[in-house]
Parts: structure tokens; C-alpha cells; sequence
């Protein structure tokens, strides 16, 4: 027996998939999406390629089940912001959102590369519609209204496209001021979670 399959037996099911997963993250992470390939993540977690087709079924379904881990973080990050009481609503969501593309850069730009993904993988389409529901619900009224859809559109908008600005240097380049504050990436994440900076003018829905 060679190495690759004693160690594939070394694991339990949901330790094997958990370990392909985080050679898959590590990959990811330090290199970028190309880098996770079925047979790099199988040779970093010490097993054989036929262990991530097993449990992932191809490289968009490991993919996918990268993205879903990175939905559930974001969803994580949201529920930690709210429980410690620092910041109310809109304000933890555009914070959170900010923050949480800004420490995982790579991990944020998978979630929303259609490209590679399977739409219909059964762990992204629950691990997003989580997300998005939560973004929804801290965003919006309680009610279903034109006037809570509008502000879910805006919350959102701006959440996602400040950290897109600046994990693309654009806005930093463009509107950093020390004068202002605004000299790093980390006072634009502050500004993000800082009161007011959410919420729509008095006269907007």
C-alpha cells in the first residue's frame, strides 16, 4: 500500500473531505484559483486523486464547496459583528462585508467567479442563499415593500462595490487622504463600519 492510500484510510469521511477542502484553501489563499487543481490538493492532503472526485466530484464541485465555506464565513463574520452589539443593521453588513473581502481577498473573489462554479452544487446554493437572505433581512425593513427592496439594493451596492474598489486599489489611489483619514486600506473598513456611513440621506426610501 503506498503512502497516499494509507493515508487516505488514516481518515475519517468528513476528515478527508475537510482536509482536501483545506489543501484546497491553502492553495487558494496563497497562490489563487488556478493553483487548485484535483491532483495538488489530493497530493497536499496526502492522498490519492481519486479522493477529491469521490467526495467533490470534479474541480468546479471542489470549487463550489470553496465558495460555500467562504459564504459561511462572511455569514459568520455578520452574526459576530451583531452579537457583540458593536454595530447595529446596515452598519454590521457594509462593515462586515467590507472587512471580511479585505482579509480574504482570493476567498471573496471565488464566491462570485460564476465562471468556475457550479450554480447548482447543492452546499453553495444553500451556503449563498443564507447570505443573501441575512444580507436582505439586515438591509431592508421588516416589511416586503418596494421601500425595503430599494434599501437592501443600496446597502448591498455599496458594501460590495467599496470592497471591490479597493481590492482593486482604484478608490484608495483615487479618494485617499491622510488629510481626510483616508490614508490605508484599513481606514476605509473603518469608515465602512463608522455610523451613518450606510444609511441613505433623510429624503431617500
Amino acid at each position: 500500500m503506498d503512502h497516499a492510500n494509507a493515508q487516505e484510510k488514516a481518515y475519517h469521511h468528513g476528515d478527508l473531505r475537510r482536509a482536501i477542502l483545506d489543501a484546497a484553501e491553502r492553495r487558494l489563499t496563497e497562490i489563487g484559483t488556478d493553483a487548485v487543481t484535483i491532483r495538488a490538493c489530493a497530493r497536499d492532503a496526502g492522498v490519492s486523486p481519486a479522493a477529491p472526485i469521490h467526495h467533490f466530484g470534479s474541480l468546479k464541485g471542489l470549487l463550489s464547496a470553496l465558495a460555500a465555506r467562504g459564504f459561511d464565513r462572511l455569514v459568520s463574520r455578520l452574526d459576530a459583528d451583531l452579537a457583540a452589539n458593536r454595530h447595529p443593521g446596515s452598519t454590521a453588513l457594509v462593515g462586515a462585508y467590507v472587512a471580511f473581502a479585505v482579509a480574504a481577498p482570493r476567498m471573496f473573489d471565488l464566491m462570485w467567479r460564476e465562471d468556475v462554479l457550479d450554480k447548482e452544487d447543492a452546499d453553495l446554493v444553500r451556503a449563498r442563499r443564507t447570505a443573501l437572505e441575512r444580507l436582505r433581512g439586515l438591509s431592508a425593513s421588516q416589511s416586503a415593500d418596494d421601500t425595503g427592496r430599494l434599501r437592501a439594493i443600496r446597502t448591498w451596492s455599496l458594501a460590495h462595490g467599496l470592497a471591490t474598489l479597493l481590492l482593486h486599489g482604484r478608490i484608495l489611489t483615487a479618494l485617499g487622504d491622510p488629510d481626510c483619514g483616508l490614508e490605508t486600506t484599513q481606514d476605509f473598513v473603518d469608515l465602512a463600519y463608522s455610523p451613518g456611513f450606510s444609511d441613505p440621506p433623510s429624503s431617500a426610501p
